[in-house]
């Protein structure tokens, strides 16, 4: 299964202050009046079924961060662009978008004739008041941080297009309409209302929702591309742990189920099909350049050099992941850094580096799996002495100052795919919350701004060159590897999904059909 949100992803401390109130409501023949179907059309063969997890958060699609809600609510919404597994971008609800000259202001050309499921028309006022409300000052959506510092204002021109103003020039804009919480809702939606009106203009209708049971979607006829979702419906399942979600797809009660350790060692996969969905996250090793032992850069580079990225793609990713060399730019974006030397395990390296030191450091990380196979590398390598401390996702992205993943000398964690240039403004700048590594550099910010203002292709490659040059040398953030999205799902699945099902994909069922 795909990651839990937006990458940030660990955007679970930011939303911490939510109300997380008990649910207990089902949902049936909604007050729009869009349930397109009963509950023995959403228990039909041509029913697509998924596992979850109880969401343990607000289902709301503007303030959504975990996985399960946001399937919840995305199964229902309707972004502008969607990616797809090479990393294309989709049209939507747009189907066009440009920029001006000086790159400061991008033109969405909307869909003629999409409604949303209480047969209201989609329309530029709908995409102004959603942006708005995920960007606005005291707003509370994990969305929000893709347009910090990029995003000034948003305009309607006419019903069927939309003016993004931009604080400056963002060659790469468009990718940040794929992001989380950004489904369009209604103009005149409240927030916080969403299970009791579940509004979308999306490929589904939510005919029924049950804390600690699921919910079931009939397809949605008004979709405006209907003729492409050929499943009758989709149901989400809730399993209270992995052992009982792998026992139930073994049993056949769900289609699908991500390809961790686990299942890999309990199931024939040859029973079923392989998918790859392309790059999702990256799981980040974030070293506090202001303290011992990595204020000093010889010991960060002996860590980079000490890692076995092979043994990590192996072990912790089973496979399903490329080694990364400590840079940002996932392998299909364009352009690709050039003229670095990729690194694998070097222990003669690593002894030149450390020259009869000991680096005596604690990982501390939610991601246990990771955490173990890195200590054991680690430990294994003369030099260093390595503590583990496995944290759950509710204390390592605890509220506060101290919070342990942006105040721990070394941490692991888990950020959901972006473009280059936005992970630098997240995790490497000087002024970001979220620069758990205290890193600073002038020069990179720099180029990153130039970066995001050209469109020139060879310009482009020479900046993305010295971007990469800077990540790979400081190593504030340690990238080992770009994991890709794998799941086993059952051979009764017919046809081929654009993506991951996740928000960057929009969820996208368009070609799925069930044949048993």
């Amino acid at each position: 299964m795909a990651p839990s949100s937006d990458p940030r992803r660990p955007l679970r401390a930011a939303l911490a202050a939510l109300a997380v109130g008990a649910l207990a409501l089902s949902l049936t023949a909604c007050a729009t009046g869009t349930a397109g179907g009963s509950a023995s059309d959403a228990a039909s063969d041509d029913v697509y079924r998924l596992p979850i997890t109880d969401p343990g958060s607000e289902i709301d699609p503007l303030t959504v961060a975990d996985y399960n809600a946001q399937i919840i609510s995305g199964l229902v919404t309707e972004p502008l662009i969607s990616l797809d597994a090479a990393g294309d971008l989709n049209p939507r609800l747009a189907t066009d978008w440009s920029a001006s000259d000086d790159g400061l202001t991008w033109t969405v050309t909307l869909r003629d004739g999409a409604v949303f499921n209480d047969d209201t028309p989609v329309t530029s006022a709908d995409v102004v008041a959603t942006f708005q409300a995920i960007t606005a000052e005291d707003s509370q959506s994990p969305g929000r941080s893709a347009f910090d510092g990029i995003l000034d204002s948003v305009a309607a021109d006419g019903d069927e297009a939309v003016v993004f103003t931009l604080v400056r020039p963002f060659s790469d804009f468009p990718l940040l309409l794929t992001g989380t919480n950004t489904g369009i809702l209604p103009a005149d939606y409240e927030p916080g209302t969403w299970l009791d009106n579940p509004v979308g203009a999306g490929q589904f209708l939510l005919e029924d929702y049950t804390v600690g049971k699921g919910a079931t979607y009939v397809k949605n006829p008004k979709y405006w591309n209907a003729d492409a979702i050929e499943l009758d419906g989709v149901e989400l399942k809730v399993y209270g742990d992995t052992q009982a979600t792998l026992l139930a797809f073994q049993a056949g009660e769900i289609d699908r189920i991500g390809l961790t350790s686990d299942v890999a060692a309990t199931v024939d996969a040859s029973k079923y099909n392989t998918i790859s969905s392309g790059y999702n996250k990256i799981d980040g090793i974030f070293l506090d350049v202001t303290a011992a032992p990595f204020d000093d850069p010889t010991a960060r580079e002996a860590l980079a050099w000490a890692i076995d990225r092979q043994g990590l793609v192996d072990d912790v990713y089973q496979g399903n992941a490329d080694i990364a060399d400590d840079v940002t730019f996932f392998p299909d974006y364009d352009p690709q850094p050039a003229g670095l030397e990729q690194r694998e395990q070097d222990l003669d390296k690593v002894a030149d580096l450390l020259d009869g030191r000991t680096l005596s450091f604690t990982i501390t990380t939610d991601n246990q799996l990771f955490g173990e196979v890195l200590q054991q590398q680690l430990n294994a390598v003369p030099g260093f002495d390595v503590d583990l401390d496995v944290l759950t996702g509710e204390q390592y992205y605890a509220e506060g100052d101290d919070t342990p993943w942006l105040t721990a000398g070394v941490t692991v964690t888990n950020w959901a795919k972006r473009v280059p240039s936005q992970y630098v403004s997240l995790i490497y700048a000087a002024d970001s919350s979220w620069n758990a590594s205290h890193y600073a550099n002038p020069e990179l910010e720099d180029l990153t701004a130039q970066f995001d203002a050209t469109t020139d292709p060879d310009e482009r490659q020479q900046l993305a060159d010295r971007i990469a040059e800077i990540q790979w040398t400081d190593l504030p953030v340690i990238v080992p590897a770009f994991s890709k999205a794998q799941s086993l799902q059952d051979k009764r699945v017919k046809g081929e999904f654009a993506g991951a099902l996740d928000f960057y994909t929009g969820y996208d069922f368009s070609g799925i059909s069930i044949e048993d």
